[in-house]
């Protein structure tokens, strides 16, 4: 028997910039052709934001003399399946597009996990570049690398870890946006300052009404401190081993809500019950002050969040639908634990632990009863 050793030792520096600003998109075919040229751009984008972006940033890029195609799929949830990656793989194989392309993810968090993936496994592998238009996706899901899309038995079960080259969070596309759609990327933006940044909380509970007023100073320091925890927690722990866990707060049943909705509930929504859920959990459990829970509370409720939701769904239904989460260990969910605004608990370097059912059942009972 003989035994041969590949020899694949090596670091591979993935490192890539976060820029926030106003009118980012204007300025991108110059910014592109400098530091990301590509023999094609790849727009991807739904029908809503192909419309409202897309095909101006087509032609941007065409008058700069770069060779585009511009790709949609359907708003929502339901975009992100194989049945719609199978259509856009072959339009873009049928249009020639090859391993020196690059992706352009324009949209929210659904194209920006749906053309990762798309670029992940396009040829295996091509670069790809996230450009956010709602504020869910500027302060969490462009960054870090995570692609995917659904199926029937879960969301992101199918993925890989493909960083993009570069994130543009352009906040004039932020002014088509509704309140409610404003509060919906917050939530994300809190759940971060929740469990990485005391201090970022605070400052969110001063300008709340002015980020939801679309103040443009106050969005991008919000934006860029979200997006630089964000960043932090990545950098130590790129592909979840370990700390990156701490950003699924609120995901355990958030993401079980979601589903249960048939996706209908949107994603900041659904994270937000979640967030109330498990932030009760690490009450109950006598990790949190009721200080700390009341602080979760009222941001939540300023934030719109809607709690009420959970009496739609059998608690055990919820509590079932969390076996299926990524973090499931043996089949048993595992959850973030807040110990205090800005910290989580981290026992050995495990930021995630199993919480048996009724204890998730006695959350759930607590929650519904607080309306």
């Amino acid at each position: 028997m003989k035994t041969i050793n590949v020899q694949l030792k090596k670091v591979v520096d993935t490192s890539y910039g976060i820029t926030v600003g106003e009118g980012l998109l204007s300025r991108l075919p110059q910014l592109l052709k400098k530091e990301h040229s590509a023999s094609v751009y790849v727009i991807i984008a739904d029908t809503m934001t192909a419309k409202l972006f897309g095909k101006k940033l087509q032609a941007g890029l065409r008058k700069a003399g770069c060779k585009t195609l511009l790709l949609s799929v359907p708003s929502g949830e339901a975009s992100k399946s194989r049945e719609h990656m199978a259509v856009l793989e072959d339009a873009m194989l049928k249009a020639g597009v090859d391993r020196r392309s690059s992706v352009l993810a324009l949209g929210g968090g659904v194209v920006g996990d749906f053309a990762g993936f798309v670029a992940a496994t396009y040829m295996r592998g091509i670069p790809y570049i996230q450009l956010p238009t709602t504020l869910l996706a500027m302060v969490d899901s462009s960054i870090g690398g995570k692609t995917g899309i659904n199926t029937p038995l879960g969301k992101n079960l199918i993925g890989a870890f493909h960083q993009p080259k570069a994130v543009y969070a352009d906040i004039d596309t932020l002014r088509s946006l509704s309140r409610k759609e404003l509060c919906n990327g917050l939530v994300e933006a809190a759940k971060m300052f929740m469990t990485s940044d005391a201090a970022s909380f605070v400052f969110l509970e001063k300008n709340l009404e002015k980020a939801l007023a679309q103040d443009s100073k106050i969005l991008v320091e919000l934006i860029a401190r979200a997006a630089n925890v964000k960043a932090r927690v990545v950098g130590n722990d790129e592909r979840e081993d370990g700390e990156r866990m701490v950003l699924n707060f609120g995901h355990t049943i958030g993401h079980a809500v979601e589903r249960l909705s048939k996706y209908a509930l949107p994603h900041g929504q659904a994270v937000g019950v979640g967030i109330m859920v498990e932030a009760q959990m690490a009450h109950n459990s006598g990790r949190l002050s009721a200080t700390g829970l009341i602080s979760v509370q009222t941001i939540l409720q300023r934030l719109q969040s809607p709690i009420s939701v959970l009496r739609r769904y059998k608690p055990s239904d919820i509590i079932s639908a969390t076996k299926g989460d990524k973090k499931s260990l043996a089949g048993q969910a595992r959850y973030v634990i807040l110990k205090g605004i800005g910290e989580v608990e981290n026992r050995d370097g495990q930021f995630v632990e199993t919480v048996g059912d009724t204890d998730v059942l006695q959350a759930l009972k607590d929650v519904i009863n607080y309306e």
